[in-house]
């Protein structure tokens, strides 16, 4: 430790001003040297605290890299399920789409055939019907 100043004859001498016999100031004034020097020597400084906590702080540190590397492996591990569970399910949602897209197109196409057949069948239907009207009218234009 760092020896600390401590004037043993000033203190000794502002005793005997202050009214107090020679002997008993001086021994005084030693005994006050030996508790400030005991104290003193007693005192933690940063230095020392530093040093006492160093290694504490590289553990706590080294702790906390194996936990966050803990963390980081186990999270990159569920992220690596997710994304396969959220790439299994899209694949299975765009097959579904395509069914029913498929489904659907048949579905227009069925009906597109019916309406027309059924357009066809009207088609026929007028034709049948100006032809009925038409055709006497004209014959009798005609013949007469």
């Amino acid at each position: 430790m760092a020896a600390v100043a401590f004037d043993t004859l000033k203190v000794a001498r502002r005793l005997i001003d202050a009214g107090m016999p020679a002997r008993q100031a001086e021994a005084q004034a030693e005994m006050m040297a030996e508790a400030v020097v005991f104290n003193v020597d007693s005192l933690v400084t940063k230095d020392h605290l530093d040093a006492r906590l160093e290694p504490l702080e590289a553990r706590i540190n080294g702790k906390f890299d194996s936990l966050e590397a803990k963390f980081e492996g186990a999270l990159g591990s569920l992220e690596a399920k997710f994304d396969g569970k959220l790439d299994a399910l899209g694949a299975q949602v765009d097959g579904k789409l395509e069914a029913l897209g498929a489904r659907i197109d048949g579905n227009l196409k069925a009906l597109e055939a019916n309406f027309d057949g059924k357009f066809r069948l009207l088609y026929w239907m007028m034709a049948v019907v100006i032809a009925s009207t038409t055709v006497p009218g004209l014959y009798s234009l005609l013949s007469g």
